[in-house]
């Protein structure tokens, strides 16, 4: 057998995962629009990774340790206990995504499958393709939306541009650029389709699909 063929059935196996990844971001967000949530898909797809278990939302480390969300809580009428959900289950990037759904808000942790460290971001990341970044956009009336860059580094995520206008994302182009529509006020109607671009140190919005 050529030496070519088990690299080849790894190289299609990846990007197999890549795809299936990208296509659990996507119904992530698509879920905060209205439509109903896609955990049970997500779920299985974690197998016994993660599970709901006493209210709360139970994920297996890479060690075998467990992170509890929502175990305990003990709500009041004025402080309800806030939900999770497993959102996405990404592998490939080392990370849970959950969403935790307050009564007035709402928030994304992402959750490091290594140590369960957890980081608080916007939305659903949009990594690229790289894997050095991710985007995360929102559409949040109530609480302000818009765009994020993020920089992925060992047990962080820096921060490195946003733009406050409420946004939906769409996807990475190469690692460098990243489709998104952006609302010029209240979100009513089709957002404009702009692109993000990275040149040296700098992030740019461009009007239109293409710089």
């Amino acid at each position: 057998m050529s030496a070519l063929v088990p690299a080849l059935v790894a190289a299609l196996l990846t990007s197999g995962a890549a795809e299936d990844e990208i296509g659990q971001i996507a119904k992530a967000e698509s879920g905060l629009t209205g439509t109903a949530t896609n955990e049970k898909s997500v779920l299985a797809l974690a197998g016994s990774r993660a599970k709901h278990e006493k209210g709360g939302l139970v994920l297996r480390l890479d060690d075998g340790k467990s992170v509890r969300l929502g175990d305990g809580c003990k709500p009041s009428e004025e402080e309800p206990c806030p939900s999770y959900l497993l959102a996405a289950y990404l592998p490939s990037r080392g990370v849970f995504v959950v969403e935790k759904n307050e009564v007035e808000s709402y928030d994304f942790l992402l959750i490091e499958m290594a140590n369960g460290k957890q980081h608080t971001v916007d939305g659903p990341p949009h990594y690229s393709p790289d894997g050095k970044r991710f985007v995360t956009c929102r559409v949040d009336e109530m609480n302000g939306g818009g765009t994020r860059v993020w920089r992925v580094a060992p047990g962080r995520y820096g921060q490195e541009w946003a733009d406050d206008r409420m946004s939906v994302c769409d996807n990475w182009k190469d690692k460098d650029t990243f489709a998104l529509g952006v609302y010029a006020a209240e979100p009513s109607g089709k957002p404009r389709a702009m692109t993000l671009t990275h040149k040296g140190d700098a992030w740019q919005l461009h009007e239109g699909k293409t710089p």
